[in-house]
């Protein structure tokens, strides 16, 4: 009995982590409706799921295309305090006096971004964008970490010199929306498992080469040994 209740614990918990996965997602579409920009020209991909040089699946919140950039946009639906670096392997939720660990979500973002990049033949740049759906992200101090509430002004003000014509934002979403691969759930879940299990095996999951020890300037890491082309990193 005791073996089923945990199960069913870990189910219930996972479900719950995908219905607020689903709410937040849901919140930030919202912010990027054609209803809420007005005149603005762009385009908005949610869940975009493509599939790498090996065989493994990603999972994209959201693309935003607009005429001043691409938008990868990771969306966290965490409550609490947040308290995180930029290069910390995990940050950290501290709700009612308990601390909960997860992934950076702007390693997560990296990686997608990786993988679009190269998906595309590296034509494009993309930008990388963090929202925090309950505005709760003030103590995270990276530029591009932001709160739900901001979404519009930082989309709107960005500005790195790109610029894309209609006929070229319509180029770009067709591009990318022809990425997208349909596939199950449990599938993705189990590309992520196999990802995982290279990395202790000492295999980078981007590019298949050998992980080695590194230093940098915040210590030893864990990096690809075909860097500079695979720039993979994890923290010791």
């Amino acid at each position: 009995m005791g073996i089923i209740k945990t199960i069913s614990k870990i189910l219930f918990s996972e479900q719950i982590v995908k219905v607020k996965g689903k709410i937040g997602e849901e919140s930030v579409t919202a912010e990027l409706t054609p209803l809420i920009f007005g005149r603005v020209k762009h385009h908005l991909i949610n869940n975009l799921t493509i599939l790498d040089d090996m065989g493994f699946t990603h999972q994209i919140d959201h693309i935003e295309i607009r005429s001043n950039g691409i938008f990868c946009i990771e969306t966290k639906n965490y409550k609490g305090f947040i308290v995180g670096r930029e290069n910390d392997s995990k940050w950290c939720q501290i709700l009612y006096n308990e601390k909960n660990q997860f992934l950076n979500p702007l390693k997560q973002n990296n990686s997608h971004i990786y993988h679009l990049a190269k998906a595309l033949n590296n034509k494009y740049h993309i930008n990388s964008v963090v929202v925090f759906v309950q505005n709760n992200a003030n103590n995270i101090d990276v530029s591009n970490v932001i709160n739900l509430c901001d979404l519009k002004k930082y989309l709107s003000t960005y500005d790195d010199g790109t610029y894309y014509s209609y006929d070229e934002i319509d180029y770009i979403y067709d591009e990318i929306k022809n990425l997208d691969v349909k596939i199950k759930n449990r599938i993705h879940v189990n590309n992520i498992q196999k990802q995982q299990q290279l990395i202790r095996d000492g295999i980078c999951p981007r590019c298949g080469a050998k992980l080695v020890e590194r230093n940098g300037k915040n210590g030893k890491f864990i990096g690809c040994s075909n860097y500079p082309n695979c720039r993979f990193t994890k923290s010791i």
